[in-house]
């Protein structure tokens, strides 16, 4: 679950939603390195389902007791969110390999750079790393093709946390940290004849890219349901959330004006 904590409420947003955010930026990138357009089709299966092992975690949420909030996919338990993450790896593996391989390869980066001391993670991490080979066997992509792929879903993902943590409108000095100083796409991305990515909100509608990597604007929607505080402390997590309705937040990624 991600969600983002308002004086009165969380705003709560599945991961799955998320990531099929993530598919719709995708949508509006060009293919790249690769002209093979079934190539191309799993890369965006890649963006848009890369999550989908969180779907029966999502179905009822948990409260963090320790912590007074609910757990989000940052400190969800190692050993049951392992779990899950393979069993969505091997459901999108039949559905296709090479966009189970860049899910478990963007995972695998998360989790080497923050957990990769803990025995769980490193089970994990050797685990996929056989996967990877054996879908390489399989699909022998060439190494700028695959390089170019995982920061598509990088950069997807990114755009699409960007706007499930942060609030619509929100000042620059008073964003999520992660991104104050732009996503980072160095030279993953072909012909990117520049570094960072900056983002900025206009308004509680428009978010503001520059450069701006789309062809034309890009509209995403976000389903969320807000969860009163008091709710949660009357009935539980569990029930409030389950009682809160579905709502839409719709964001369009623009150029910076001239």
């Amino acid at each position: 679950m991600i969600w983002r904590e308002r004086e009165h409420s969380f705003i709560m947003i599945r991961q799955h939603d998320h990531a099929r955010v993530s598919g719709e930026f995708s949508r509006n990138l060009h293919a790249g390195p690769t002209r093979d357009p079934k190539r191309w089709d799993e890369v965006l299966l890649g963006c848009e389902q890369h999550d989908r092992g969180w779907i029966p975690l999502d179905r009822i949420p948990i409260w963090n007791d320790a912590k007074e909030r609910p757990f989000s996919f940052l400190d969800f338990p190692e050993p049951a969110k392992l779990v899950f993450y393979r069993y969505g790896i091997d459901q999108m593996e039949e559905m296709s390999p090479y966009a189970a391989m860049l899910a478990s390869l963007h995972y695998c980066a998360l989790i080497s750079h923050y957990g990769a001391e803990d025995p769980f993670c490193r089970a994990f991490l050797e685990e996929e790393a056989q996967r990877h080979e054996r879908i390489k066997a399989l699909t022998s992509p060439g190494e700028e093709e695959l390089r170019f792929h995982r920061a598509v879903l990088e950069l997807c993902d990114d755009l699409s946390l960007y706007v499930c943590l942060n609030e619509p409108g929100v000042a620059k000095e008073d964003e999520m940290q992660w991104w104050k100083d732009g996503f980072d796409v160095g030279k993953k991305l072909e012909a990117a004849q520049y570094e960072t990515i900056m983002p900025k909100w206009l308004d509680e509608r428009y978010v503001e890219l520059d450069p701006f990597p789309f062809q034309q604007p890009v509209e995403v929607t976000v389903i969320y349901r807000e969860v009163s505080k008091s709710s949660i402390a009357e009935q539980g997590l569990a029930e409030a959330y389950e009682a809160s309705e579905e709502q839409l937040q719709r964001i369009v990624f623009k150029g910076k004006q001239t």
